[in-house]
């Protein structure tokens, strides 16, 4: 049995509360305009939560790709492969029915497969063919991580870093497009190798502050950066959203960092432990259960002052979800659609 990582399980259970929080405040700042506090409000809650699916790519490649790569390749992807690709087929089949009898759309056949293959289902499964892209790549990976040295990694990430988070920067601000393809700095690729890396060269305590500053100044870049570009272009532009922007690959990294730094004062705890095995149940069910909430009973973002209706909605997304996790996954073959 894989060794358990309490303060892992800790960023997991924040990281899905994160998500949550992420899909609550879109519905505001995709709805409402700019110029309403309502927006300002959202956008602030919005811009503190932006860590979250980074997280969840780095612990992933933490705990996947530190392992030695001697593992047959066939048995690592069905291990794998399974976690993610099961959910995937089952939880498209219940989003499609979603679609067709509560949105009364009509799909052909081909239709359904083009959506399925095209990650155009709904919106929050695109996590699902990410994570079966980087399982596909983890046996090679592992094989590049346990031969490179400290130093090797290291321009590696400075590369990734390059490739991902300026390059895109220079083509926003000065027009300045890159003609050299990413290829093997892709974002989440990055944010893969990135979590292997700290857990193998754990950043020194000293380096907290700096990395704390960091991740404040990438806070208030990602508020007024959005605020700057969404002003000039008269319409929401969330281009400090992305999550492999500076200001997010700052923020992420402090987080992941601080917490490693706090793992010997983190101890066991069930019901962390709990929510940490419903991740990826919550993570393709919140949806749906917030927008039931909302077509049965009226509960959303706005029912009441949203100072107080986005994070009660928020919370209460999250632990229904939660129970329905967790009751599905006491059902013997029901469970392996949410592992």
């Amino acid at each position: 049995m894989a060794k358990r990582y309490d303060y892992m399980d800790w960023l997991r259970v924040l990281s899905i509360f994160a998500v949550v929080g992420i899909h609550v405040v879109s519905r505001v700042v995709n709805h409402v305009p700019p110029t309403e506090w309502q927006w300002q409000y959202a956008h602030v809650v919005g811009s503190t939560l932006r860590w979250c699916v980074p997280v969840f790519f780095m612990l992933s490649g933490a705990l996947l790709l530190t392992r030695k790569p001697d593992e047959p390749v066939w048995d690592f992807l069905k291990k794998r492969l399974a976690k993610a690709f099961i959910p995937l087929i089952f939880w498209s089949g219940v989003y499609i029915a979603y679609r067709v009898f509560q949105q009364e759309r009509s799909y052909s056949a081909w239709e359904m497969v083009q959506m399925f293959f095209g990650e155009g289902i709904y919106f929050h499964l695109w996590f699902l063919y990410t994570i079966i892209g980087l399982y596909l790549m983890a046996p090679f990976l592992r094989i590049l991580v346990h031969n490179m040295s400290q130093k090797t990694f290291l321009y590696f990430i400075g590369f990734w870093f390059l490739f991902t988070g300026v390059f895109p920067v220079l083509d926003k601000f000065l027009n300045l497009e890159m003609a050299f393809p990413a290829g093997l700095f892709e974002p989440y690729i990055g944010y893969f190798l990135l979590g292997a890396y700290l857990f193998l060269y754990p950043l020194p305590k000293k380096w907290l502050p700096l990395l704390g500053g960091l991740a404040v100044v990438g806070f208030f870049v990602t508020i007024f950066g959005n605020l700057y570009l969404t002003d000039k272009a008269g319409k929401f532009d969330g281009f400090f959203y992305e999550h492999f922007r500076p200001n997010s690959m700052a923020i992420t990294l402090f987080v992941f960092v601080l917490f490693q730094h706090l793992a010997p004062r983190i101890k066991p705890n069930p019901l962390i432990t709990k929510l940490s095995l419903a991740t990826l149940g919550i993570y393709v069910i919140h949806p749906l259960v917030q927008v039931y909430l909302n077509l049965l009973f009226g509960i959303n973002e706005n029912f009441i002052n949203p100072v107080i209706g986005l994070p009660l909605v928020w919370i209460m997304i999250y632990f229904i979800s939660f129970a329905i996790i967790l009751i599905l996954q006491k059902i013997p073959i029901v469970k392996y659609i949410v592992p």
